[in-house]
């Protein structure tokens, strides 16, 4: 009699995580470059269901079926699709192009860039969020003060915004330098980005597998653009989609609700009724 009760509540508890990923994704609709996540629900192992009274001998057992007792909430993966492009005119806001990526023959999806920055302890992140500065000593910035990295991940000097990007992230400054370009790095397996907050993003595969600069695995070989400059990449919400999903996993939440009140009223029926002495 229980099992169905711990069905509905592992149902509510799944909806509940779903609705807060859904929420995320909602309020970061405006956030350059974010990333919506996509909840991945899975079932509990299947137990297998037998006949009873067949005897102990699991030959002659007649079995019935498997049954799933509830499902979980296992992780939240970020889509990597491209969000529409924002022309702003400011010329230290840089989006990232994926058009001419190629396409995984076994997977049939396209992996993705990043840029890189670098945090306070020096480590290296990634990040899609283009919407850069210049910061007091001329060092290009994310906005939360990160040194946006280049081919030989160090940090670009840029002296002031007078600077342009080519298609390739070739750096040229006013007085006609180009000793920098910005660090591009592709992956096939976008998946493995885990988001930290403020854009950034660590890389949680296999260590081996860490995103490659374009160069070395042949990306500029492509005839296609890999960033625009005076452009910044929006969100790839949809909120039309996102609202839609919130509803629904409302829904879901309420009709689970009902059955853990069906079964409350079950069991204090049998407490009350069948259980009483005459």
């Amino acid at each position: 009699m229980f099992r169905g009760l711990y069905t509905a509540t592992s149902g509510m508890m799944a909806n509940n995580r779903n609705q807060q990923i859904l929420t995320n994704n909602l309020s970061n609709a405006n956030t350059p470059g974010f990333k919506q996540d996509q909840t991945v629900l899975r079932s509990f192992p299947a137990q297998l269901i037998k006949a009873m009274g067949t005897g102990n001998n699991s030959a002659t057992q007649n079995r019935i079926g498997t049954l799933n007792t509830g499902v979980y909430a296992q992780e939240a993966i970020p889509s990597f699709i491209q969000g529409a492009l924002k022309d702003t005119g400011n010329r230290t806001d840089i989006s990232i192009l994926e058009d001419s990526l190629p396409i995984n023959p076994v997977t049939q999806q396209k992996g993705t860039i990043v840029f890189a920055v670098q945090i306070d302890n020096n480590e290296v992140r990634y990040t899609r969020n283009g919407q850069f500065t210049v910061n007091q000593d001329g060092f290009l910035t994310t906005s939360e003060g990160y040194n946006v990295l280049n081919q030989n991940l160090q940090p670009i000097q840029v002296n002031s915004s007078e600077f342009t990007v080519e298609d390739n992230g070739r750096v040229i400054l006013n007085d006609g330098s180009n000793t920098n370009r910005l660090w591009l790095g592709y992956t096939e397996e976008p998946a493995q980005l885990i988001k930290e907050g403020h854009g950034l993003m660590r890389w949680g595969g296999n260590p081996a597998e860490t995103p490659q600069f374009i160069d070395e695995v042949g990306l500029l070989n492509n005839t296609g653009s890999f960033v625009k400059q005076g452009f910044i990449e929006q969100s790839n919400v949809d909120l039309t989609q996102t609202m839609t999903q919130m509803m629904n996993t409302f829904r879901a939440f309420e009709s689970n609700q009902k059955v853990i009140q069906a079964y409350d009223q079950s069991m204090e029926k049998a407490v009350n009724e069948i259980g009483r002495i005459y």
